[in-house]
C-alpha cells in the first residue's frame, strides 16, 4: 500500500511517511535557496557554508509542513479520532484520518489548527527575523521561513474542499443545512471552481513568459480540482453503502482446499474448475480448522515444473489478525481495513472454523447490484 512513500519515524505514537514525490519539491526549494537566493544576498559567502544555510532552511521547511499536519492530527486524537500515519507529499500533506468528523465543530477545529499552526510558526519566524535583523545568516532564511508558512496558511484557508478553508467552509454548510452530503457537495465544488482559476492562472504565467510559475500553478490547480472531485464522490460512496454489514455480502458457500493438495491439482482442479481467484486451506476434512487463503499470486511465484512436488501448505499465508473481520462489522470498515493492510480479502471466522470470506470484487458485485435495483 505503501510502495511509493518510505517511514521515516513516529511522533506522538503517529507514524510519519514521506511520498516519493517529496523529493521534487525538496529539490526544487534547494535549487531556489543553493542557487538563486541566497547568493544573491549572501554574495561571496563560502560554498559550504551556503550549502548549510541551504539544508538547513529546507529542513525547516519540511518541519513546517509536519507541524502544520501533526496539528490536525493532534486535535482529531484529541476529538476522539483516530490518526495512524501522516504522509508528506509534493504539494503538501495528507494526515490519514480513520473517519469523517461526526459533528461540524469537530469538522471546523480540525481545519482550523492546520493554518493557525502555520501562522504561529510564521509569527516565531518573524519574531527571530526582528531580533537578528543585523545578521544577515539568520535574518534572511527565517524571514523566508516566514513568508512560507504565512503563504502555506493563507493558501490553505482557501474556502475549496479539500483544503483546510474548504473544510472550514464544509462545517459551516453543514451546521446550517444539517446535510454532510450537500456540505461536502458545495466545499467541493468550490475546490474545484478555485483549481480551474488556478489552472488558468497557470496557463497565462505560461503564455506570458514565465513558464516555470505557469506549470507549477498548472499542476496545483489540477491536484486540487482532482481531489475535491474524489473527495465528493468517495462520500457519496460511503453513503450509499452505511448501514450494509459483512454478513450481508461474504460469501458462505466456500470451496476449500486441505493444506496436503498439490499445487497442480489445486490449478486444475480448483482455480481452472471453479474460476475463483483464492481458496481457503484448511488442515483437514476433519477439523476444517482454518490455515490460510491461497490466491494465484502465490502460485505464480512458483515454477509450472515444481507444481506437482509442491503442496499448498508450503506456501499459503496463514491467517493473522489483520485479515480477520466480525460478520456484523460495517462494510465501509472491512474495506478501510482491507486498504489499510493492503488485502484483497478477509475471512469472517467461527473459533477456528471459516464462516465467510469477503473480497474487494465482492464488494463492488453487491454495491453494482444494489444500486441497479434502486
Amino acid at each position: 500500500m505503501f510502495r511509493s512513500s518510505i517511514k521515516l519515524f513516529k511522533v506522538f505514537g503517529i507514524e510519519i511517511r514521506l511520498d516519493y514525490s517529496w523529493f521534487i519539491i525538496f529539490a526544487l526549494f534547494a535549487y531556489y535557496f543553493g542557487f538563486i537566493y541566497f547568493p544573491s544576498v549572501f554574495s561571496g559567502l563560502n560554498k559550504g557554508l551556503l550549502a548549510l544555510i541551504t539544508i538547513v532552511t529546507v529542513i525547516f521547511v519540511f518541519i513546517s509542513l509536519l507541524i502544520h499536519e501533526m496539528s490536525h492530527s493532534l486535535v482529531a486524537r484529541n476529538r476522539g479520532t483516530n490518526v495512524e500515519r501522516i504522509t508528506l507529499y509534493m504539494f503538501g500533506g495528507m494526515s490519514q484520518i480513520e473517519k469523517e468528523p461526526e459533528t461540524p465543530f469537530n469538522e471546523f477545529i480540525m481545519a482550523i489548527a492546520g493554518p493557525a499552526a502555520s501562522f504561529v510558526l510564521a509569527a516565531i519566524f518573524g519574531i527571530i527575523w526582528f531580533f537578528s535583523r543585523n545578521i544577515a545568516l539568520i535574518s534572511e532564511p527565517v524571514k523566508y521561513l516566514a513568508i512560507i508558512n504565512v503563504v502555506l496558511g493563507v493558501f490553505n484557508m482557501l474556502p475549496g474542499y479539500p483544503l483546510d478553508g474548504g473544510r472550514v467552509l464544509r462545517s459551516i454548510v453543514w451546521k446550517t443545512t444539517g446535510s454532510l452530503e450537500r456540505a461536502t457537495f458545495a466545499a467541493s465544488t468550490m475546490g474545484r471552481i478555485i483549481g480551474f482559476l488556478i489552472i488558468t492562472a497557470g496557463i497565462f504565467f505560461i503564455f506570458t513568459g514565465n513558464f516555470f510559475n505557469g506549470i507549477w500553478f498548472v499542476f496545483i490547480g489540477w491536484f486540487l480540482q482532482s481531489s475535491a472531485q474524489t473527495g465528493y464522490r468517495q462520500l457519496i460512496f460511503e453513503s450509499s453503502i452505511k448501514g450494509i454489514r459483512v454478513k450481508d455480502v461474504m460469501n458462505e458457500n466456500i470451496v476449500d482446499v486441505t493444506k496436503d493438495t498439490t499445487l497442480h491439482d489445486l490449478v486444475y482442479d480448483y482455480f481452472m474448475k471453479y474460476r475463483f481467484g483464492r481458496f481457503p486451506v484448511i488442515e483437514n476434512r476433519e477439523t476444517k480448522k482454518l490455515i490460510g487463503v491461497i490466491s494465484l499470486h502465490e502460485v505464480k511465484g512458483i515454477p509450472k515444473e515444481e507444481w506437482a512436488d509442491v503442496k499448498v501448505g508450503d506456501i499459503v499465508k496463514r491467517i493473522s489478525e489483520n485479515s480477520r473481520v466480525d460478520a456484523a462489522m460495517e462494510i465501509s470498515d472491512a474495506i478501510k481495513k482491507m486498504g489499510k493492510n493492503d488485502l484483497g480479502h478477509l475471512v469472517v471466522m467461527s473459533g477456528s472454523k471459516l464462516k465467510g470470506i469477503i473480497t474487494k470484487s465482492d464488494v463492488m458485485r453487491f454495491i453494482k447490484i444494489r444500486s441497479e435495483l434502486h
